[in-house]
């Protein structure tokens, strides 16, 4: 039963893993079926990154969920490393100063983490 409250929950992504990429989609799917009142942000980075270029195998689930609202964080040092711009990612996918900086702020702030 939900009540009022906001759930949030960062997903972590830092592997080209197809098992726990699947599983990753799965859990978000899953958790906004479950409940209604939930904020979710992926936050990628290392070799997470290659599931959000525009050609990846993952391109069209991750523009499905960013369609129902979750968001997609890529690693900004990550992306400067490997010479990867914005303009090469999934429309819609976001970028931040670290992505292990964003898990650490989004946990201090109280948000659920989960590493599938």
């Amino acid at each position: 039963m939900d009540d009022e409250r906001i759930y949030r929950v960062v997903f972590h992504l830092d592997e080209d893993d197809d098992e726990r990429g699947l599983l990753l989609f799965a859990n978000a799917r899953n958790l906004m079926a479950d409940i209604q009142n939930v904020e979710i942000e992926v936050v990628v980075y290392s070799k997470g990154v290659s599931a959000l270029m525009r050609d990846s195998r993952y391109s069209d689930m991750i523009g499905e969920l960013l369609d129902d609202g979750v968001r997609f964080a890529a690693c900004s040092n990550t992306l400067k490393a490997w010479g990867i711009t914005s303009g090469d990612l999934v429309d819609g996918v976001d970028t931040v100063s670290s992505g292990v900086g964003e898990i650490v702020r989004k946990q201090c702030d109280g948000w659920a983490y989960i590493r599938p």
